[in-house]
């Protein structure tokens, strides 16, 4: 049987050192290494075959290191062994990736051994580590442009990733009533049961999921096959669990299948839990095996009739998945269900040759997973998933979640992984909500990637359902954004905004902290002599680059609403550290208007440039607002409260390096 090791696994080339064989058999090995054709694609994949020599770890200068190319035949590695007559094959690998070799070479029968470990094994593409997520609808082709569509517009948002700095792609390939934007064999489309439609863009999205599927092509199909071109991890992602809804309010919509309006049995339904009133009553329960089997099914497709690298199960979304008083029943209903789609992944990825990854989307803090009834120790444990992608919060449509949250606590998921096959991926969800900003800048997203990797995070990522901070397609600032996120050396002295999470301005800070985990949250009131204390996280060693020269400038900001400093008198503490008045810059936006109008709300910016007696510590960070002495003529309906508190970090290229070193 003609066994290949599959060109796109996580190791793309396998590295081998067969000891004891001189340098001139070189001209011997070549013709037995050759890259072959894919089965998915058009055109073979060409790689000039080398053979290389190592002089690392002990191992002896007369080492040949057969590099096993991308989608290479194992028969000629086996013809090759055949000819030397070897019976013992050493494998240089490095990091925790030997079972991927082993896996490869199972069926070959031969001794192998880890005698000798380097880590100059040569790769060319690694793990997904940096993560886009994309609904499919938003930011794409299918609400933004008018049918029909050509395959070029649709794989236009896989195009967007090449070269970027991102390595994977999370593509929502369903919504949450169960209905699939491909052309799937088990699940309806959008669209399919509208009678008539009573919403403009979800039309024009049907209408162009089904002139592509018209002109003979599955969007499914195309997305994978230009990942695969492109060398993009692709992930197809899904809901775990079903909204219901009758047909009469949302049958005009396509967003729900026939399933969900003629099974309302399935409904959660009222409940007693206080936690209850965050989340939907008509979302479908998981007990029911006839919701489990629907749901299965569809990611079942996933994996073996497509070529993804895998799947990613959402579990913020329309949860827990039964009531909040039997998420001890769900549990091990669920961990049987991930079980069964591992069976399928290992199945599909011996007959596609192709890794398939199983993600998980979860709240970051393990009282949350208790909450929603997921074992996730056991599922890493029994190595039924890849990956957590460990989000600050539940859904995104759940009134106040969704805001930047740079201070996310992974450390108790990382320590879970450690020693397993399981990886920690920070889900950034970007949204700030303010005057001048939607979205988090550049300097946000670098210090949330920094705060990630300072915890031990394997990856990073985007997770909304969009993300167009300048708007859609991307501009330059997004590309440079995204290049330095999955080098943590160079985000070291990248400038960076450390932000405190705080709500958007329409959402009361009342909804949050239902969820175990979620960071303290802004806004906060502010009473006379009844301190506010902020803790945050900065993973800058300051310190170090203010040694060598290489810091412009640190800055503490903290926003107080409908204050007037001369009338009032605060205090500000940094690391228990009274700031002095010298440190203190106001910034009056009492009344300001600028471009896009007024800004709000009203009040003042204490503005603190720090000298390195004040520089923030390398991990956590406390500052406390004191209201020592109010104005006794006002009483504000809205009171005074700590709106915003950041401190941003900016950074030279070198001692004395300005960037602007003239005005004129």
């Amino acid at each position: 049987m003609h066994t290949k090791i599959p060109y796109d696994r996580p190791i793309s080339r396998y590295t081998f050192a067969v000891p004891g064989f001189p340098v001139p058999t070189l001209r011997i090995f070549t013709p037995l290494v050759r890259a072959t054709k894919s089965p998915t694609e058009t055109e073979p994949r060409m790689y000039a075959p080398k053979i290389q020599r190592k002089y690392t770890n002990g191992v002896s200068n007369n080492v040949i290191c057969l590099i096993v190319f991308e989608y290479m035949s194992l028969i000629y590695l086996y013809s090759l062994m055949m000819y030397f007559k070897l019976i013992k094959l050493t494998c240089i690998v490095s990091g925790s990736k030997l079972g991927e070799v082993l896996y490869s070479l199972a069926n070959l029968n031969f001794l192998i051994t880890t005698k000798y470990m380097t880590q100059e094994t040569i790769y060319t593409r690694r793990d997904p580590k940096i993560f886009m997520f994309d609904d499919g609808r938003h930011a794409g082709t299918l609400y933004q442009m008018e049918p029909p569509l050509t395959p070029e517009d649709l794989t236009f948002n896989v195009d967007l990733l090449v070269d970027s700095g991102a390595d994977t792609l999370f593509y929502h390939v369903g919504l949450e009533g169960g209905v699939v934007l491909y052309d799937s064999k088990v699940a309806p489309k959008w669209g399919e049961n509208v009678a008539k439609w009573k919403h403009p863009v979800w039309y024009r999205a049907s209408r162009n999921i089904k002139s592509l599927i018209d002109q003979g092509h599955d969007p499914l199909n195309l997305l994978c096959e230009r990942a695969h071109q492109k060398g993009i991890w692709f992930i197809a992602t899904n809901w775990v669990g079903f909204e219901g809804g009758d047909r009469e309010t949302s049958g005009g919509l396509g967003r729900k299948s026939d399933f969900v309006y003629d099974n309302p049995q399935f409904q959660v339904g009222p409940e007693d839990d206080s936690s209850s009133k965050h989340v939907s009553p008509e979302r479908f329960s998981f007990l029911h095996p006839e919701v489990r089997e629907k749901r299965f099914v569809i990611f079942e497709e996933l994996l073996a009739q497509y070529t993804t690298d895998g799947i990613e199960l959402n579990l913020t979304d329309l949860a827990p998945l039964c009531k909040f008083s039997e998420v001890d029943t769900l549990a091990p209903i669920m961990t049987q269900w991930i079980q069964d789609l591992r069976d399928v992944a290992i199945s599909s990825q011996k007959s596609q040759g192709r890794k398939k990854r199983i993600f998980v989307r979860i709240p970051a803090h393990p009282d949350a997973w208790s909450m929603f009834g997921y074992d996730v120790r056991t599922w890493v444990e029994k190595n039924l998933v890849d990956g957590l992608i460990c989000m600050p919060d539940m859904s995104h449509s759940t009134p106040g979640n969704s805001e930047l949250d740079q201070h996310m606590d992974l450390s108790q998921a990382v320590d879970l992984v450690n020693g397993s096959n399981c990886r920690v991926f920070y889900g950034l969800r970007n949204i700030i909500g303010r005057d001048l900003k939607q979205y988090a800048t550049p300097q946000m997203t670098w210090a949330a990637a920094a705060n990630a990797y300072s915890q031990g995070a394997h990856g990073f990522g985007v997770a909304e359902a969009m993300w167009s901070p300048n708007g859609w397609p991307w501009t330059s600032e997004e590309y440079d954004t995204l290049r330095i996120l999955g080098h943590p050396e160079m985000l070291a002295i990248a400038d960076k905004l450390y932000r405190v999470r705080s709500a958007k301005k329409s959402v009361p800070p009342t909804d949050y902290h239902w969820i175990p985990g979620v960071s303290p949250t802004l806004p906060k009131m502010l009473e006379v002599d009844q301190p506010v204390d902020i803790d945050f996280r900065i993973s800058d060693d300051v310190s170090r680059w203010n040694d060598l020269g290489r810091v412009e400038s640190v800055r503490l900001r903290v926003r107080i609403t409908s204050i007037e400093p001369s009338l009032n008198e605060i205090e500000i503490y940094f690391n228990d550290a009274l700031l002095p008045d010298q440190l203190l810059k106001l910034n009056d936006s009492t009344f300001r208007i600028l471009k896009h109008g007024a800004v709000g709300p009203y009040g003042h910016f204490y503005e603190y440039l720090l000298t390195s007696d004040y520089y923030p510590n390398i991990g956590n960070n406390s500052v406390k607002v004191v209201w020592v002495k109010a104005d006794t003529e006002v009483e504000f309906g809205g009171g005074v409260m700590v709106y915003d508190v950041d401190c941003e970090i900016k950074y030279r290229r070198h001692r004395n390096f300005e960037e602007n070193p003239v005005d004129y």
